[in-house]
C-alpha cells in the first residue's frame, strides 16, 4: 500500500471511459470469493432508471482499488449478522457510490483521523491492515477530481457509510 501511495505521485493516471456499474459488479463479485465474505452477501444496488450511467473518465484499476478497499473494510469490521451494501447513482453532476454496513461504527473522535496515513482506530488495532487503505482511497478519489466522505453511528441503528463522489464530464 505504501508503494501504491508513492506511485500515485510518480505516474500519470489513465484517462479512459469507465463503466461504473460494470466495475462495481466485478469488484463486488471478486470480493464474494474472499474468506472474509464467505457465507455473507454483499448487496449491490445500482440506480439505472430513468437513464443509464454516463461513462466516467478515469483510471479503472485505481477506481477498482477504491471500491475494493472500502468493501474490504466493511467486511473486516462487520460480523456475519451485519449487512454490507454497495449503492450507486448519478445525480446530474456526479456519480455517487456508497459502501455501507451495519457494523459497530467508528467512534466520533476518530472520524477526522481515519483518512490519515498509518492511522489505526481503536476498532482496527486488532485487525489486519497497514493503516494506508483509506489514505490511498482518498488520494485516488482526489486525483479523479472527487471527494470521499464518511458518516458513522455507534448507537442503534449503528453502522458506517463511505460516500465517494466522482464528477462526470459534460458531453
Amino acid at each position: 500500500d505504501l508503494r501504491k501511495l508513492a506511485e500515485l505521485e510518480a505516474r500519470p493516471l489513465e484517462r479512459l471511459p469507465v463503466d461504473i456499474p460494470a466495475l462495481l459488479e466485478e469488484v463486488t463479485e471478486a470480493m464474494q470469493g474472499l474468506p472474509a465474505a464467505q457465507a455473507r452477501k454483499i448487496n449491490l444496488l445500482i440506480a439505472r432508471v430513468p437513464w443509464p450511467f454516463p461513462p466516467l473518465t478515469g483510471d479503472r484499476d485505481l477506481l477498482s482499488l477504491v471500491i475494493y478497499n472500502l468493501l474490504e473494510n466493511a467486511l473486516k469490521f462487520t460480523t456475519r449478522e451485519d449487512s454490507v451494501e454497495v449503492r450507486a447513482l448519478e445525480d446530474g453532476k456526479a456519480i455517487v457510490i456508497e459502501v455501507a454496513d451495519s457494523g459497530a461504527g467508528i467512534p466520533p473522535a476518530e472520524l477526522p483521523k481515519i483518512f490519515d496515513e498509518l492511522y489505526r482506530g481503536v476498532n482496527a488495532r486488532g485487525a489486519e491492515g497497514s493503516g494506508l487503505g483509506l489514505a490511498l482511497t482518498r488520494r485516488i478519489v482526489a486525483l479523479h477530481g472527487g471527494i470521499v466522505e464518511v458518516r458513522s453511528r455507534q448507537d442503534d441503528p449503528r453502522g458506517t457509510v463511505f460516500t465517494v463522489r466522482l464528477p462526470v464530464g459534460k458531453k
